[in-house]
């Protein structure tokens, strides 16, 4: 037995020789697993403990005021492209002035956007939305940073223009957009081993995904572009590029030409027959082809006044009441508000249109369904000046699936005038149980249009997706 013992405490190590001392040594390994295990928890909580305590230490002493936090945070959001626009004069969703986009230059609108696309109205904005609307987009702006290197001048510009609303309206942004892409097609150049039919369109997307930075794209645009898309992918590759952007040039110019401007005439000249000798005439904010519409009129010597309801923020409706009154129109200026006070008087409502849908709801700037709700309970008949081109496939039953958020620093100025002037909620982000909505557009129910106006003719709203279907076939 004790040769025994020898030889077991001389047996290499690992290589037990009876179930016990197997057990025992399974035992010892499992309890020392545990103590480093328990070791090591212990570590982790003690660093956690002493990091905690730093970091509350260097919280107390070395905090930095909010004015100092606030650059940094807007820094990053500039560089993730979440900046957040304000606004200019506005027009409403039917249409619009607009300011050319011709002779653009790089230097000229690189150093507009450096000045003014990197204006931002605050950093709290996203948090700050009202939850039923945080899956719809803030009106933002861009700068160059985050443009990248083949995005043409002429986007650019245009980009800075959509994002301080000096291009507004539909077919305003749509016709400016249209002369942009004449610009970018006439400096393209095809590379080398592709053709112009293939990346051009590529081309065009990247500089669509760029204007989509400043504001969502409306109806309008996104039927012109499709529409553009579709002529480059059947350019032959049996002609030359210079051919093919010639020819893409001159289409482009068509289209203007016959969806907006011709179609623009023939709306006016069958809607001026609905104004007669007496009429008062309500309309809300501006629309281009309403304002149109009331000059015909008034150059054939019709005798009538206009009550332009205006809103805030952008008071949309100052530009067409003053170039009403200085074509020699008497007209009323009156801000939502006060609409039941003038209806009394009114004979007919004109409205513009940013959109109509499928289903006949019309799409337009926000106060539109008001205005057709009180006229249609006083049997007021309402009449809608809108091109087809602004027709779309889509069928909306609300407000709040689909629409577009403006700056909600918009709602701060309470000015009158050009000049921005805050008011009481100018420090609204530091209240943290107010929340602002700034929605710019609202769907106004078929039943209280009585007729839509376009250049294939006056009809109903439950006909338009006959002309959507027709349009699609052509």
């Amino acid at each position: 037995m004790p040769e025994l013992s020898a030889k077991v405490a001389l047996a290499p190590l690992g290589t037990p020789t009876t179930k016990g001392q197997q057990q025992r040594g399974k035992d010892n390994n499992n309890a020392e697993a545990q103590e480093a295990k328990a070791q090591r928890k212990a570590g982790k909580a003690e660093k956690a403990a002493r990091r905690a305590a730093r970091v509350s230490e260097q919280g107390k002493s070395n905090k930095p005021p909010p004015e100092a936090v606030a650059p940094a945070r807007v820094q990053s959001q500039a560089k993730q492209g979440r900046t957040v626009s304000g606004a200019g004069n506005a027009s409403s969703g039917g249409g619009g002035s607009t300011n050319s986009v011709g002779n653009v230059t790089a230097g000229n609108a690189i150093s507009a956007l450096t000045t003014q696309g990197t204006a931002i109205h605050g950093t709290d904005i996203l948090d700050k939305r009202v939850g039923l609307f945080k899956h719809l987009e803030i009106t933002r702006r861009s700068g160059t940073a985050d443009a990248a290197k083949d995005i043409h001048p002429a986007i650019l510009a245009l980009t800075l223009q959509f994002a301080s609303y000096t291009v507004i309206g539909s077919s305003a942004r749509c016709r400016a957009t249209l002369r942009a892409f004449q610009t970018v097609i006439k400096d393209y150049r095809t590379p080398a081993g592709t053709t112009l039919s293939r990346n051009l369109t590529n081309h065009l997307s990247r500089q669509i995904d760029f204007l989509k930075t400043a504001r969502p794209l409306s109806i309008t645009m996104g039927n012109a572009i499709r529409w553009l898309k579709q002529e480059i992918s059947v350019v032959s590759i049996d002609i030359s590029d210079d051919q093919a952007r010639e020819s893409l040039m001159e289409k482009i110019e068509t289209y203007i030409r016959d969806k907006i401007e011709v179609a623009d005439r023939v709306i006016v000249q069958s809607a001026v027959k609905q104004i007669s000798k007496g009429d008062v005439i309500l309309t809300f904010s501006r629309s281009a082809v309403v304002e149109q519409v009331f000059l015909e009129a008034n150059l054939r010597g019709i005798e009538f006044s206009v009550v332009v309801v205006d809103t805030r923020p952008f008071y949309e409706g100052k530009e067409m009441v003053r170039r009403l009154s200085n074509a020699g129109l008497r007209c009323e200026y009156v801000l939502i508000s006060g609409l039941s006070y003038v209806l009394n008087d009114i004979t007919s409502v004109f409205l513009g249109a940013h959109a109509v849908l499928s289903n006949g709801q019309l799409y337009s700037r926000v106060g539109t369904a008001l205005v057709a709700m009180s006229a249609k309970r006083k049997n007021i008949p309402v009449i809608v000046c809108c091109e087809s081109i602004k027709f779309s496939n889509r069928v909306q039953l609300d407000s709040v699936t689909f629409n577009e958020l403006g700056s909600p620093d918009d709602l701060m100025n309470i000015s009158i005038d050009s000049a921005p002037k805050p008011g009481p909620l100018k420090n609204w982000r530091d209240l943290p149980n107010l929340k602002l909505l700034n929605i710019l557009y609202d769907l106004t129910p078929p039943e209280y249009i009585k007729k839509i106006v376009t250049e294939v003719g006056s009809l109903p709203p439950s006909s338009v997706p006959v002309i959507i279907r027709e349009y699609n076939s052509a």
